[in-house]
């Protein structure tokens, strides 16, 4: 039988598709990987952890928020902790401390939100009254005119109202109720909640319909999308004697846990129990069924489901969903964070994945570094990243997110962490040594389908000829190569190859079988990226 070549380009095409039979794939896909993007037809490295903040000793921080600028020229980069005693805020590199006085916390397994209006910061968790912090305050207190027999799931801004969701009043819980605080003007927190007094907006309303309880709530449009665990109703403001009216959505889809849906373009995008969806407030659909659903609910640690949350990355139009996962390629097993980013390009239509260090929340900030030349003069752009000038006049939100310390998972101080591009980043903040991200994508059950080879012909790999390129001096780059005869069984893999792209122009081969399989590695402070490839095959009898 005749040698043959398939020739493999737009390797950045598609991304990666876990769900589906690998031999149903085309050729571009990819079947597996992490710590990688997919940009302008190639692969390339995803980004870096960079450390942003290191904190002292003892704190272990399980929530963050930013706050704006709009009462100072810096943006507040604020850390919670897990028992909600102590709260602090980083500007540059300066780290104080807004904590409540005389408050007692809770060591829960809970989840928080945050929410801003009017210049007003409000925290809330169910097992406590809220708490907020006014323009010139301090520290955070508790919300004044606010029960202190009373409880909310979340606490959200719609128009001009604060919108408690979920809420409890003293021993008794309503799982439906939506209750609202009076209107709110700016720098002050509301004035009233009671829903009985007629000299004032505030009110309540017991969603009697709903037949789940409310998990969160977020604006979309002119609208309030509320969702439970397995609904989503709308909440729209019609002013008058009722202000507010609620009709249904969607039924069998809801929301996994607060903080798990994001608002981009007028559209929200939502993290579910068992699925990824998005929708405009009337029609929805899957952005991850038929791609890689299985993969991501199959592994998710619903034990540890209160920490899944969801990111925007604007720089880079991509969505984290964040969650702690058991899968193959999570590094930080065993962590009580998130390990795992279900990373959806939005612009693209593609799915990639990428290793977290244990966190525990994320938000984007400007991240003012608070850095002079004379900081960084000394270091390397491989260990800064971005450039003085960006340093300058960097205005972009750059996602952040916030871990506590595990030595456990080789994680020795608990930090604030920037995920930024290697090339072309704009975050002037060192690598963080112990959360090092190398890249790796596997593509299994390559059937030659393509260059018209059946399915009883043994194909012997002869040699592939890469079109890959790296930036950086040190660079460690090294493909594995493998096959099997019968559908489904994990192929024979050879050992490793290094493969320099500054010498070599080809990989030799010598791996057999009816479906052929590859892998690529990528490892230290370089990038790099690969577009395409040929594939030499050497065509055999049937068998």
């Amino acid at each position: 039988m005749p040698n043959a070549t398939l020739p493999v380009r737009g390797l950045g095409s598609v991304g990666i598709i876990a769900d589906i039979n690998p031999y149903d794939l085309p050729p571009a896909a990819l079947s597996a990987g992490v710590n990688v993007r997919f940009e302008n037809g190639k692969i390339t490295r995803g980004p870096v952890i960079r450390r942003v903040y290191e904190y002292e000793t003892g704190f272990s921080p399980a929530f963050m928020f930013s706050l704006p600028p709009v009462s100072s020229s810096y943006e507040g980069i604020v850390a919670v902790s897990k028992d909600m005693a102590t709260i602090k805020q980083v500007i540059g590199n300066t780290e104080s401390d807004l904590s409540p006085t005389g408050f007692t916390g809770a060591d829960l397994e809970m989840p928080f939100t945050h929410t801003f209006l009017g210049g007003v910061s409000y925290l809330n968790r169910k097992s406590h009254a809220p708490l907020h912090k006014l323009p010139g305050d301090a520290i955070y207190s508790t919300l004044p005119n606010w029960d202190a027999g009373w409880r909310c799931a979340s606490l959200r801004t719609y128009k001009d109202f604060l919108v408690a969701l979920n809420v409890t009043k003293g021993a008794v819980n309503y799982p439906t109720m939506v209750k609202w605080s009076d209107l709110t003007g700016y720098g002050s927190a509301p004035g009233s909640w009671d829903h009985e007094s007629t000299t004032n907006s505030a009110g309540e309303s017991v969603i009697n319909e709903m037949k789940v309880e409310i998990i969160d709530g977020l604006g979309l449009r002119d609208s309030f999308i509320l969702y439970g665990r397995g609904e989503v109703w709308t909440m729209d403001y019609i002013g008058g004697n009722y202000l507010f009216r609620w009709r249904k959505l969607f039924d069998k889809v809801g929301i996994l846990n607060q903080n798990c849906v994001v608002q981009i373009d007028g559209l929200h995008y939502v993290f579910d129990k068992d699925d990824i969806y998005l929708h405009d407030g009337s029609t929805k659909k899957s952005i991850i069924h038929g791609k890689d659903k299985d993969f991501v609910f199959q592994s998710l640690n619903y034990g540890k489901s209160w920490l899944a949350f969801v990111n925007h990355d604007p720089r880079l139009n991509e969505i984290h969903f964040c969650y702690h996962s058991g899968d193959r390629f999570a590094r930080f097993q065993g962590g009580l964070g998130c390990n795992r980013a279900a990373v959806y390009n939005y612009r693209l239509d593609n799915w990639t994945f990428y290793d977290l260090p244990n966190v525990t929340s994320g938000c984007l900030s400007t991240v003012s570094s608070a850095l002079s030349y004379n900081d960084v003069m000394d270091s390397s752009y491989q260990e800064m990243g971005g450039s003085y000038v960006s340093n300058e006049d960097d205005k972009d939100l750059h996602a952040i997110f916030v871990a506590p310390a595990d030595s456990s998972i080789g994680l020795t101080e608990s930090r604030i962490y920037g995920l930024d591009l290697f090339t072309g980043g704009r975050l002037v903040k060192p690598l963080e040594p112990e959360v090092p991200m190398p890249s790796f994508v596997e593509r299994v059950g390559i059937d030659l389908d393509e260059i018209g080879a059946d399915l009883t012909l043994y194909k012997v790999l002869q040699a592939i000829y890469p079109q890959l390129g790296v930036r950086g001096e040190v660079s460690n780059v090294s493909f594995q190569f493998g096959a099997s005869d019968i559908v489904g069984h994990e192929p024979l893999w050879s050992d490793t190859t290094t493969y320099d792209p500054r010498t070599d122009n080809k990989v030799d081969i010598r791996e057999a079988g009816r479906y052929l399989a590859y892998r690529l590695y990528h490892d230290g402070p370089t990038d790099f990226t690969f577009s395409g490839f040929d594939l030499k095959v050497s065509l055999r009898g049937r068998r």
